[in-house]
């Protein structure tokens, strides 16, 4: 009888152990759990790289996933997107069974700028905790798709149509 008496308070520690410990790393904070991935995009306005980070949040390009749920919350006051993402894809390998794979994502993506370069930088941070190798292939594919949105900058397209040398006319 009395074992079954210290069984309860066991559990109800352990329970308030595990209670305790979600309730520091909620505290904690993404500050030194997270990953953040940068990007400078020099040669675009403000305007062009919202207008991108609000496409690629809102209609995201996967080649290997599906997009089974995307909500997206955008601040155009602060520059600052929270996205929560679910994806599913099946795995298919030789000789194996397919495996199902589901990965849920919870990032941020805030426009804010370098002041050494003087140029618009994107932060890209997840918010949980991940593998990092996953999280830059993630911020990567983020980046990928708003590049390909904006094209080459105006200033590079001028600077390059400038250099490019005329040819003579032929007599």
């Amino acid at each position: 009888m009395r074992a079954s008496t210290t069984l309860p308070s066991r559990s109800s520690s352990l329970l308030t152990s595990a209670l305790l410990g979600t309730s520091l790393l909620t505290s904690i904070g993404c500050s030194s759990l997270c990953t953040t991935r940068s990007q400078v995009f020099e040669g675009y306005s403000d305007d062009q790289l919202w207008t991108a980070m609000v496409a690629s949040a809102t209609t995201p390009v996967y080649d290997d996933w599906r997009v089974l749920d995307n909500h997206v919350h955008s601040d155009p006051t602060t520059h600052r997107i929270e996205i929560s993402r679910v994806l599913k894809r099946t795995l298919v390998n030789p000789e194996a069974p397919p495996l199902e794979q589901e990965r849920e994502w919870k990032f941020q993506v805030v426009l804010t700028h370098d002041p050494e370069l003087n140029a618009p930088l994107i932060d890209f941070t997840a918010r949980q905790l991940a593998v990092p190798a996953y999280v830059w292939s993630e911020s990567d594919r983020f980046f990928l798709q708003m590049r390909t949105l904006l094209g080459a900058p105006a200033a590079k397209i001028e600077s390059t149509s400038a250099q490019e040398p005329t040819t003579p006319a032929q007599p």
